[in-house]
């Protein structure tokens, strides 16, 4: 049986054209998702413009539970593990946070693979979180996504993070507290500062006068206190008075003064060391 070159051509073309339809449909379960990821980031990225939780999580499960290991830029690691219920509520504090921004954006989808109802995403994740111009932190974050097809299409059920710190200029400080057989305080303060953290120290005499308690901190009066009351930061120069909290006992007021002056601007909680 003799065939046509003309007739060979439109062969060589129908198998070629199954070939990749067929590759394209084989491809297609991983490109959806890889999608749906795509989506899911560009909705977290804007969630402080929208002020919408529910455009993000819209893509999770209510079975959600992720699992972040941290390591910050001076190489400590943290865990930290939560539900759908806390993710929730880090949406409404960022909404919240006046001036916070975050930039999310996937860098590179690593690998992808769906079997069934099932899906996995790896991706390399760039992110940074910012407030008023002021970056609080930034750096690279390797994520396993876990994906479930429902009928109502694909809900992210976990994620799991491994989180790269590069620069951190505000978050979780570590005051450890001292007191001397004077009577005296020294405090140590560790707060981030760039791609490192700092370690301050500093010292608190407590000084009776009046009816008033005057607070020495570094060798100057700074502070007045009414036990039980509030705590007044003194005028100094073209600075006026300015009530910054209030202490129940010396080592409450030193910690208010820690965190509500001395070290507001770097730290967003403390841990305390006594």
């Amino acid at each position: 049986m003799n065939i046509s070159k003309r007739s060979m051509n439109k062969l060589l073309f129908l198998i070629v054209t199954v070939f990749f339809f067929q590759a394209g449909i084989a491809q297609k379960p991983e490109a959806e998702i890889e999608r749906f990821i795509r989506d899911y980031a560009k909705a977290y990225e804007n969630i402080t413009k929208s002020r919408d939780k529910q455009s993000v999580l819209k893509f999770v499960s209510k079975d959600l539970f992720s699992t972040i290991i941290k390591s910050n830029v001076v190489d400590n690691f943290g865990l930290i593990q939560s539900s759908y219920a806390d993710f929730d509520a880090y949406l409404e504090q960022l909404i919240r946070t006046e001036g916070m921004q975050v930039d999310y954006s996937i860098k590179n989808f690593l690998r992808s693979k769906v079997r069934g109802r099932t899906g996995v995403v790896v991706a390399e994740v760039a992110l940074q979180v910012s407030s008023k111009g002021e970056i609080w932190n930034r750096g690279t974050e390797i994520t396993t996504f876990t994906l479930k097809q429902f009928k109502s299409g694909w809900k992210i059920l976990n994620f799991n993070v491994v989180s790269l710190e590069e620069e951190q200029n505000k978050g979780t400080c570590l005051t450890e507290l001292f007191k001397a057989s004077t009577g005296n305080y020294m405090v140590k303060t560790i707060v981030p500062k760039g791609d490192t953290y700092q370690s301050n120290v500093n010292n608190f005499e407590f000084n009776p006068g009046n009816g008033i308690i005057y607070i020495n901190l570094d060798g100057e009066n700074n502070y007045s206190w009414l036990r039980d009351g509030p705590i007044t930061r003194l005028a100094s120069g073209s600075q006026p008075e300015k009530v910054v909290g209030e202490g129940i006992d010396e080592y409450d007021a030193i910690l208010t003064i820690i965190k509500e002056d001395l070290y507001k601007n770097n730290c967003t909680d403390f841990k305390n060391k006594k």
